[in-house]
């Protein structure tokens, strides 16, 4: 019986900001590359800058993302409602997701006057972090995004960018998708193991 990990349609999703307070930051950037059939589907990759109402000049030495850079990018409110359709379809993946996931949060309720539930997210972290256990290894701490690459041998020339990042991590998570599918895994152990150490 086919797992039904393949046919479940997942958004790798990675957010730049100013900083990383999830309540007094704002998001820089942001990036989603769907997945569909464990294959990354290129036609609807979407990635953009966006314009904070205050810019942090210190932040830049992280992303290199510029004022400039930022002149003409939407505000969050102009691409709101393509980022909530992103979030109520798909089960979002990324590195530290929570983190993503609680500043798309607070973004709605600050920008939109509104709540966005995001109930199905995974850490890529946790994942390898269970694979690791069922080979083993015994790993008790969280690996951070280069050990994840090097894992995997993943060429991570471009990192620390939304774009960058995120497609990095589908490159990892399409890796572990196909080790939980011949694990016998479905959505529900995905979720849950995705998520072991963040509820």
């Amino acid at each position: 019986m086919a797992s039904d990990l393949y046919e479940q349609n997942y958004c790798i999703i990675d957010l730049e900001t100013t900083g990383l307070n999830t309540k007094k930051d704002e998001i820089l950037s942001i990036a989603v590359i769907p997945i569909r059939n464990l294959k990354i589907d290129m036609d609807k990759v979407y990635c953009t800058f966006v314009r904070p109402e205050k810019f942090r000049v210190d932040s830049v030495k992280y992303h290199g993302i510029t004022e400039n850079d930022l002149r003409e990018a939407p505000r969050f409110e102009d691409i709101a409602d393509e980022i909530e359709k992103v979030l109520k379809d798909n089960i979002l993946v990324g590195y530290a997701v929570q983190i993503d996931v609680e500043f798309l949060k607070n973004a709605f309720k600050k920008k939109m006057k509104r709540k966005v539930k995001v109930e199905r997210y995974v850490d890529v972290a946790e994942i390898e972090a269970w694979l690791l256990r069922k080979r083993g290894s015994g790993v008790t701490f969280r690996l951070d995004f280069e050990s994840l690459i090097k894992i995997y041998r993943i060429d991570s020339e471009h990192r620390h960018s939304a774009i960058g990042d995120a497609y990095l991590t589908a490159l990892v998570f399409l890796h572990q998708l196909s080790q939980l599918i011949d694990y016998g895994l479905n959505v529900v152990d995905l979720v849950r193991i995705g998520r072991r150490m963040l509820i």
